[in-house]
C-alpha cells in the first residue's frame, strides 16, 4: 500500500452565498512569462468556508488527511481550521444535495514565527463518512476564526489543500 492524494485547487472551490473567502490572484515576481496564483483569504474575525467536491478514486483503501498550505502576514498567532466530509455511495437513499456532512474537525496552528508570510502547513484528519472508491464526497475547509482560541489577528491565506489517502 502507498499514499495517494488529490489536489483540491481553489479554482475548483465553491464558496458559500455568504460567508465565503476573497478569492484573489496574487501576482508573483517572475517575468517572462508572469505567474499568478488563485488564494483563498480566510477573514481574522468572521468564520468563512470553501466547498469542493471530488469523485474517490479506484485505488482508494482507507483512511483521508487533509493537508491545508496557508500563510499569514504575521510572526505570532494561530489559526484554527476545520475540515468535515459527506460521502454519497450510488444508491444511496441521500442525493448529494441532501445528505449531511459528518461532524467536523477542527485543529490549531501557528504561524510561522521566523519570517511573515512563510508558508505553514495544517493536517486535519476528520471522519471520512464510510468513504469508498467512486464515491461522490462533499469536502468543506473552514477557518474558525471566531473561536476565541484563534488568536491570528490578520488574514489567513490558504494556497492549496490536498486529500492523502491509503491506496490499495
Amino acid at each position: 500500500m502507498a499514499t495517494g492524494s488529490i489536489l483540491l485547487p481553489n479554482m475548483a472551490a465553491q464558496p458559500p452565498d455568504s460567508a465565503g473567502p476573497a478569492l484573489s490572484v496574487a501576482k508573483g515576481t517572475h517575468t517572462a512569462p508572469e505567474r499568478f496564483s488563485l488564494i483563498a483569504s480566510f477573514d481574522a474575525a468572521t468564520d468563512q468556508h470553501l466547498w469542493w467536491t471530488i469523485q474517490v478514486p479506484d485505488n482508494y483503501a482507507s483512511g483521508g488527511t487533509f493537508r491545508l498550505v496557508w500563510e499569514a502576514n504575521a510572526t505570532s498567532g494561530s489559526a484554527i481550521w476545520g475540515a468535515s466530509v459527506g460521502a454519497v455511495t450510488a444508491g444511496d437513499a441521500d442525493t448529494p444535495i441532501e445528505h449531511n456532512q459528518n461532524t467536523a474537525t477542527t485543529t490549531t496552528t501557528a504561524v510561522n514565527a521566523t519570517e511573515a508570510r512563510r508558508l505553514v502547513e495544517t493536517t486535519i484528519a476528520p471522519s471520512m463518512d464510510s468513504m469508498a472508491p467512486d464515491d461522490l464526497v462533499t469536502v468543506l475547509i473552514y477557518r474558525d476564526a471566531n473561536n476565541g482560541s484563534d488568536s491570528l489577528a490578520v488574514v489567513a491565506n490558504l494556497w492549496s489543500v490536498i486529500l492523502e489517502y491509503t491506496t490499495t
